[in-house]
């Protein structure tokens, strides 16, 4: 039996422990700050950079104008399924690693090259882009940026306030595309429309990230994913990519997902958020069947739908939402 002035080992040993914990904290404080103050800082080197790589032919599109925008028509149809080109035909995969900056991906006229265009610090930071073919036609095009000194050289001053760090993408049209990677701390702004994307997976750091289709694809996306930590996300007008799936994780801050547009097909939408506001706009012209919208903790509110008859054979779309904390809105 413990005396009652007995105090416990876990007690004891814990304190212990805890001070350790606090005196090696601040140890790594002291010997960060050592190594800042000790090492000189380059002066800021701005360099202009430009990379492309020619693809390999664009496969036939019959009936499909593709080198200018304004030639899409607004509603494309939904090709049978035998109609679409095989997915291993001169297919690409579009892998991103990028880090601190502000991030742009555009459309380019068909038949030209994939080119990355860059305006950085280079004392700081460094930009890596790799084009690799196959056998059979396919190709992958990786394009990395980001400090020299990784994530510790970030916070000794691995790059200056003064000199932005812009990367440019741009992909031309015509060539069947998988878009994946990861886009860290910085601004992502990508206009996806117009392009042949069968697949977007990308995961944001903290920063602000928007992506819109300003024009309809010509073939349905298979899925369209994200996943951020902190930060804003905005997708605008994912309707005109028609995924038939959507997976939506965010951890803190505010998403705002616009799925209107030109739906060509049935579509499973899955969204959670941690904390923050999450807003979405459905779209009036298809069947729309929410099967939980809720948050944990704060308000949700749903805007009943115009009224409007809907065609028997329109595309369905079903949505799960939750959410943790925070404030929920969803409306037509």
């Amino acid at each position: 039996m413990r005396q009652k002035n007995q105090v416990p080992g876990c007690v004891k040993y814990g304190c212990v422990g805890c001070l350790s914990i606090m005196a090696l904290g601040v140890g790594l404080i002291f010997l960060v700050s050592a190594i800042h103050l000790s090492s000189e800082p380059e002066d800021p080197r701005p360099e202009v950079r430009q990379a492309e790589h020619d693809l390999p032919p664009a496969p036939d599109l019959p009936g499909y104008p593709l080198n200018d925008a304004p030639e899409i028509p607004q509603v494309l149809p939904l090709p049978e399924l035998e109609d679409f080109p095989e997915p291993a035909t001169r297919a690409g995969r579009i892998v991103l690693d990028l880090k601190m900056g502000d991030f742009t991906i555009r459309p380019g006229p068909a038949g030209e090259p994939i080119r990355v265009e860059a305006d950085y610090d280079a004392s700081s930071f460094e930009l890596s882009e790799t084009f690799t073919p196959s056998e059979d036609g396919d190709w992958t095009y990786e394009v990395s940026f980001g400090s020299k000194r990784g994530w510790l050289g970030m916070i000794l001053g691995g790059g200056r306030h003064n000199v932005d760090n812009e990367v440019e993408l741009i992909i031309p049209r015509g060539y069947p595309v998988d878009i994946v990677g990861e886009v860290g701390m910085g601004e992502l702004e990508a206009d996806l429309g117009g392009l042949w994307i069968r697949r977007v997976d990308l995961e944001f750091g903290a920063g602000d990230h928007f992506i819109e289709f300003r024009d309809p694809l010509p073939f349905p996306m298979e899925s369209f994913r994200t996943d951020a930590s902190i930060g804003s996300v905005e997708v605008r007008n994912l309707g005109d990519a028609s995924p038939r799936s959507v997976e939506i994780d965010h951890g803190i801050g505010e998403l705002f997902l616009d799925l209107k547009g030109a739906w060509r097909g049935d579509s499973d939408v899955e969204i959670d958020f941690g904390i923050g506001e999450c807003r979405l706009w459905l779209p009036d012209d298809i069947h729309v069947d929410i099967d939980r919208a809720s948050v944990s903790i704060g308000e949700s509110s749903i805007d009943p739908p115009s009224g409007d008859a809907i065609p028997a054979d329109a595309p369905t779309m079903r949505i799960e939402m939750s959410g943790s904390v925070g404030e929920v809105r969803i409306e037509y």
